[in-house]
């Protein structure tokens, strides 16, 4: 009961967080500025028009992004059960999502904090700098860096949100086995299992980006 309230909780603010942007910063007017630079002006009314008309199916793919995000990241926690480690031997799999749903509201944190940016400071923004940004993180400087696409996504995952999220499911694991384990080493755990499941998707990602691109 607790983790379907976590979750019902975490997706109703990703729904406000998509509601907001999709009204006040991804607004027509942004799209049709966007791409009105590569495509004639009927396609690009035409392509507003569908996306008023199938509003709602970024809600549902939101929610069910949600739903594998936080059922994978669990899954890779799980594997602590394998270590066999004082503390963590009886370590339940609804115990460790309610942790990861409690850390997942960290990336909520950084939705609210994109949306204020946009909004509130940074308000003279076009669509090619609202895809290149990412609160607190690297890939805000990736002009700096790197012009290849590819790297992208491995430059937005190192930002402070990322490295605070990683903190909370490294708290969470000391809590769970009792204080028996070092803060120090359950994030050592938290990479090894969660670090080593989002190395591998980063590397997906950026492989796909690579497969678009040639």
């Amino acid at each position: 009961m607790r983790n379907l309230i976590l979750f019902t909780s975490i997706v109703s603010l990703y729904f406000l967080l998509t509601y907001l942007d999709k009204h006040y910063i991804t607004t027509s007017s942004k799209i049709f500025d966007f791409l009105s630079k590569d495509y004639p002006d009927e396609i690009v009314q035409g392509y507003i028009e569908s996306q008023k008309k199938w509003w709602w199916v970024s809600y549902i793919t939101t929610f069910i992004l949600i739903g594998i995000k936080i059922a994978l990241v669990t899954f890779c926690l799980n594997f602590l059960k394998l270590l066999d480690l004082p503390g963590l031997e009886n370590i339940k799999f609804t115990d460790l999502m309610t942790l990861v749903l409690t850390a997942e509201f960290v990336f909520i944190i950084a939705g609210f904090y994109k949306f204020a940016n946009f909004y509130w400071i940074d308000t003279d923004y076009t669509l090619e700098s609202l895809q290149t940004y990412y609160p607190i993180s690297l890939l805000n400087y990736k002009e700096y860096i790197s012009s290849e696409k590819w790297i992208a996504y491995p430059l937005q995952l190192v930002n402070f949100f990322e490295l605070f999220y990683w903190g909370i499911l490294a708290w969470g694991i000391q809590e769970l086995s009792g204080k028996k384990i070092s803060f120090k080493k359950s994030f050592v755990l938290t990479t090894l299992t969660y670090g080593t499941g989002l190395l591998f998707w980063a590397g997906i990602i950026s492989f796909m980006v690579l497969n678009i691109q040639s």
